[in-house]
């Protein structure tokens, strides 16, 4: 059976990347992206210049200028680094069909037949990067790690950033698993990985030497993967986006700027949200039962919040925020600073083209869905807009927001 060859695809500082393609005179300076430069904010995504300074993601903005007096903060921009990654999966769907999105700026590739084509993996790297520079500019580079599974073809691509190619080769490993702490590895996070080291298993080869049957008594079905990761091995398939795993839920949440924080502001931000999620899962074909409203008081302040299931199934922003302010006024909650506010539906189901309407009203208002989805789809989202919508474009989106259920059309 021939061995498989992953490619694991990660952009590099990818948002401020970005950011200095887009604008000449960024570029070799040190720069933020950040949700809203001049409040409190943090750090989504520090350039190479900025990183050497110390300077990291999640990283509170004025720790980020203290560390880096000179570094220059720049509001993210969501929609460029979604149509950016449009772009080069458009490239990558090119060089093999089993594509896999692992996140925004992160993409698994299964080119087991199509490496010989291009003289084997490593040349194949190197054309990718070549039609990337190319296509998306110099600024815009990518690490490639080649390897015979993805969770060691994802360790070797951080341990080449930036900007470079790298392969592990399977009889390679067992000399490297002693030097791999288990916290390195993707798919250990850091609960897992606190556990495992408090019974002293702090490498890939102590993982390896536990027994299995232990590792399945503490860890369930996850524990025989934590025994494959130990020995060097992946069996996880490349799932390509187009056999995705079906969506379970679809939601959206919004920022306020300190100045806009209010209840009643934070309602009408919700309403457009709701309308979104409405536009969403209609474009998805789905309808849904369970409803989720959930608010911050203040930047570092918990998430509150609450869900209610409905005794039908809707696809009708409407119906969400309706459903919302119910449990608002459940939750007997009325805070004065509201600095997120979030929708999310759940309990889904293909919609099938059948209606679980019942009353004139909500035929009209499935007509007039319908309808405004059509002009949409035409003329694009602006064509029809409410109030609630233009104060929900108005407020700076929150850039670090993005999340796998991400559509990718391209």
């Amino acid at each position: 059976m021939m061995a498989r060859i992953i490619m694991h695809l990660d952009m590099d500082s990818y948002f401020a990347s970005v950011e200095q393609q887009a604008n000449p005179s960024l570029r070799g300076i040190p720069i933020g992206v950040t949700g809203r430069p001049k409040e409190r904010s943090i750090i989504v995504a520090a350039s190479r210049e900025a990183k050497r300074w110390g300077v990291k993601s999640a990283m509170p903005n004025w720790e980020a200028l203290k560390l880096c007096p000179s570094l220059k903060l720049v509001s993210g921009k969501a929609e460029r680094y979604i149509a950016t990654t449009k772009r080069f999966l458009s490239i990558l769907k090119r060089y093999t069909p089993l594509l896999e999105v692992f996140s925004i700026d992160e993409v698994f590739m299964d080119v087991t037949q199509e490496a010989r084509h291009y003289g084997g993996p490593l040349n194949m790297a190197r054309s990718i990067k070549d039609e990337f520079r190319e296509a998306l500019g110099e600024c815009i580079t990518a690490t490639v790690g080649i390897a015979s599974n993805k969770a060691f073809a994802k360790l070797i691509a951080k341990r080449n950033k930036p900007n470079g190619i790298g392969q592990l080769r399977d009889e390679e490993i067992p000399s490297l698993l002693s030097e791999i702490p288990i916290g390195e590895v993707c798919g250990i996070g850091r609960r897992i990985e606190g556990r495992l080291e408090r019974v002293g298993i702090h490498t890939l080869a102590d993982l390896g030497r536990t027994s299995q049957r232990y590792l399945k008594q503490e860890f369930g079905v996850y524990g025989l993967f934590l025994k494959e990761i130990g020995q060097g091995r992946d069996p996880t398939p490349v799932i390509p986006y187009t056999t995705a795993a079906p969506v379970k839920s679809v939601g959206h949440s919004k920022s306020l700027p300190p100045q806009l924080r209010s209840i009643d502001l934070a309602l009408l931000v919700l309403r457009g949200l709701c309308d979104k999620v409405g536009r969403r899962l209609r474009k998805l074909g789905y309808v849904g039962r369970t409803v989720y409203f959930g608010f911050r008081l203040g930047s570092m302040s918990p998430h509150h919040g609450k869900q209610i299931t409905l005794p039908f199934s809707t696809d009708d922003g409407e119906v969400i925020y309706n459903a919302c302010l119910a449990i608002e006024r459940k939750m007997l909650i009325h805070p004065k600073n509201v600095s997120q506010v979030g929708v999310s539906v759940s309990n889904l189901a293909e919609r099938r083209g059948r209606s679980g309407y019942l009353l004139d009203e909500d035929r009209r208002r499935e007509r007039l869905n319908a309808a405004t989805d059509r002009i949409r789809d035409r003329f694009g989202e602006r064509a029809i807009v409410t109030g609630e919508t233009l104060l929900f474009d108005a407020i700076p989106e929150h850039v670090g927001g993005f999340s796998q259920g991400e559509e990718w059309e391209f």
